[in-house]
């Protein structure tokens, strides 16, 4: 006897065959997505994070740029009191300096010689005065070279000058002189003549 199964099997199978047709489809098509999906996440989140870090670093930046700045400032500043420190220093050290240039000045003049004018530009000095004869004026130079406190002694000018006298007494020639020096408030090691 012959069977004959009359249930659609075909159509089944055919179902069957569809589907795992589909899923067979549909696995790579999901798990392409999924790869996608999770390069993306990762991707977003390297962005996220560089961003952040970027963040970071312009932050940063901020900061040493403000840090430069004040050390800049700090610079600048230590600059100005370098050079008021400097200023105080050389007055402190040069204190002392005109009160032992006029005590060598006046310490250094022989008899017959009186200064009648002491004009300073600078350390240079322009010394005027009166002396009985030319010997007291070389003899004045002479002392002036061997001052610590002075050098460069330069006869400037020497003239005659007449006194006038009376009819007991001749008219006295007196010479006229300028002498130019410079002058150290740091004394040099001491001269020898």
């Amino acid at each position: 006897m012959i069977k004959i199964n009359l249930l659609p099997y075909r159509d089944e199978r055919k179902k069957e065959t569809l589907v795992f047709l589909a899923i067979m489809t549909a696995v790579p098509f999901l798990f392409t997505f999924l790869v996608f999906a999770g390069l993306w996440f990762t991707n977003n989140s390297q962005i996220s994070s560089t961003e952040n870090e970027i963040v970071k670093m312009n932050q940063q930046i901020t900061d040493c740029t403000v840090k430069m700045k004040e050390i800049d400032d700090y610079k600048s500043k230590k600059t100005v009191l370098l050079k008021k420190m400097e200023v105080i220093t050389n007055l402190q050290k040069g204190k002392d300096g005109p009160v032992h240039m006029l005590d060598e000045l006046a310490t250094c003049i022989p008899g017959n010689i009186w200064l009648t004018s002491i004009k300073q530009k600078g350390m240079t000095l322009e010394l005027e005065g009166t002396a009985i004869d030319n010997i007291a004026v070389s003899n004045y130079m002479i002392n002036l070279e061997k001052s610590p406190y002075i050098n460069n002694v330069d006869l400037k000018t020497i003239v005659d000058q007449s006194q006038g006298g009376t009819k007991y007494n001749k008219s006295t020639v007196l010479k006229k002189f300028i002498i130019s020096c410079n002058v150290t408030y740091t004394p040099e090691k001491t001269k020898t003549g």
